[in-house]
């Protein structure tokens, strides 16, 4: 136990030392949002990757892959692989802009309500962002609960709170701070899930013994459960069956692509190619761990056939490690999870505040031609941090109620993204006629179709993000074939690499700049 505490202490003083050398560079609002939009290659990858690698893919995905099989390769790693080989393709033209977009739905701003002072879409997308990343949150302070539970013994609750107060810390630097101690998260995830992966194959007996069991295996994965079939969790589709995983596939792969945090990270780089070139690393870093992963999953099954009674497979990893791993490793590992936790928490949180005081709340007050001075903005980057703080006790209120297994939260999460701003982004980025009113038709469409399907099930048996994001998009070129196309302000700058004069004086006015 001295040294599982040893460690985590050890691992607390770096993110905290992180964590304040990235809160000493922030001086603007562009510093706290997208860290000043001139973010180098490796904290860009460092940031992105360690984004990636939360509790959802740390331990929710070796949950599954030991409750469900090879589906959750199918549905979850390979959705997330398929969309970062997206990513570059929205990096470089989200980043393209000479004067870029601070967040999100001030990119929706700019897009399709360059001629608004006000823009009704960006509002309407930051609750949205607000609500979506909210989840996310108390997602990663559960994960984080589960393991310092294992641990060290103390109530779950307890556990939850203490999270908090290392998340909010390390959001109060803005996207400076937490782009540091993702980059300080990511390698410490890598090493903790090569020691875990390394061990496991180890005291299983090699792959070969991992592989063979799993193929014939029936024991249910909680004790006390009906025994499963022989050969399932070998299975492409598993238990789920084709439409199921394939939509989980799609949200994963297609909903991500367009998730409003990945798009907010294209924007911080510190040019169109660092944007691109940034996730093509980000692809190679994340093969060796999701490796180490899948061996995690399976392994776990031969060592542990069943879990006990009364726990989900979500606390499949941190129970391997108790039982089989020696302290030393054993803390590396829980390091990764808790670091996975924290490493995309942080983030979320981030985007929760800034999408409340940033784009709904600065963006009213400073409407009617106002322009943000530098002591507005030294206001309001207050008023953010503040509410990084009471979002963070929501959180984990949220966190205590233990409402969904981990890996799955994030797919419905990345599913309503997809089947809202899919059109939105990827048209928006590449067809010029992309218009208001074709966003708004696409957003509307996109979230009552996911959430009917969600709630009473897709039609014929067809994936859910087929018949959501798919009429989403058709809606949306239906419309903008039959209405006008949008001011040249409204897409000029993700086009051309020298946009007019009124065009970035658009964007300067939607950022509120003080110029």
């Amino acid at each position: 136990m001295s040294i599982y505490l040893g460690v985590f202490i050890g691992y607390f003083a770096i993110i905290i030392i992180s964590s304040i050398v990235g809160a000493k560079k922030v001086e603007t609002m562009g510093d706290f949002t997208t860290g000043g939009n001139s973010m180098g290659l490796i904290l860009g990858v460092g940031t992105s990757v360690a984004t990636w690698l939360s509790v959802a893919s740390v331990m929710g995905v070796p949950g599954n892959i030991y409750s469900r099989g090879v589906c959750a390769i199918t549905g979850w790693i390979a959705g997330w692989f398929g969309g970062t080989a997206l990513m570059p393709l929205i990096a470089y033209k989200i980043r393209r802009p000479a004067v870029p977009t601070r967040t999100f739905p001030e990119f929706i701003h700019a897009r399709y309500d360059a001629d608004k002072d006000v823009s009704p879409l960006q509002i309407v997308a930051a609750v949205i962002e607000l609500a979506g990343y909210f989840v996310f949150s108390f997602i990663q302070v559960q994960g984080f609960g589960i393991v310092l539970n294992r641990i060290t013994g103390l109530p779950f609750v307890t556990c939850c709170w203490l999270f908090m107060i290392i998340l909010v810390f390390t959001c109060f630097g803005g996207f400076q701070s937490v782009a540091r101690t993702d980059t300080v998260n990511a390698i410490l995830i890598l090493i903790g899930v090569i020691a875990g992966a390394i061990t496991v194959v180890n005291v299983a007996g090699g792959m070969g013994a991992i592989v063979e069991n799993f193929a014939t295996t029936t024991a249910p994965a909680v004790t006390g459960g009906n025994p499963i079939p022989a050969g399932s969790l070998t299975s492409t589709w598993g238990v789920f069956g084709a439409s199921a995983i394939m939509s989980t596939f799609l949200s994963n792969s297609l909903g991500a692509s367009v998730a409003p945090h990945w798009v907010a990270r294209f924007m911080a780089p510190k040019n169109a190619k660092t944007g691109a070139l940034q996730m093509f690393w980000v692809v190679i870093f994340l093969i060796p761990i999701f490796i180490c992963i899948v061996i995690i999953g399976m392994g776990g099954k031969a060592l542990m056939p069943s879990l006990p009674e009364g726990v989900t497979s979500d606390y499949m990893f941190p129970q391997l490690i108790i039982n089989y791993l020696n302290p030393v490793l054993g803390s590396l590992a829980l390091v990764a999870i808790c670091a996975a936790a924290v490493s995309t928490a942080n983030s979320m949180l981030l985007h929760c505040s800034t999408s409340l005081i940033y784009d709904i709340v600065r963006n009213i007050k400073f409407s009617g031609g106002k322009k943000a001075t530098v002591e507005d903005d030294a206001k309001t980057t207050k008023v953010l941090r503040i509410t990084i703080l009471v979002l963070g006790v929501l959180a984990v209120i949220g966190a205590i109620q233990q409402w969904s297994f981990l890996a799955d939260g994030f797919t419905y999460v990345y599913g309503a993204f997809g089947s809202v701003f899919f059109a939105m982004v990827w048209l928006g980025l590449y067809v010029k006629k992309m218009n208001r009113p074709a966003a708004w038709v696409s957003l509307i469409v996109g979230f009552i179709l996911y959430f009917y399907c969600v709630t009473q099930g897709a039609p014929f048996g067809l994936p859910t993000f087929i018949v959501s994001g798919g009429c989403s998009v058709i809606s949306a070129i239906i419309v903008m074939l039959v209405t006008k196309a949008p001011p040249v302000e409204c897409y000029e700058a993700y086009f051309s690499d020298d946009p007019s004069e009124a065009t970035v004086a658009a964007m300067h006015r939607i950022r509120r700049d003080d110029v």
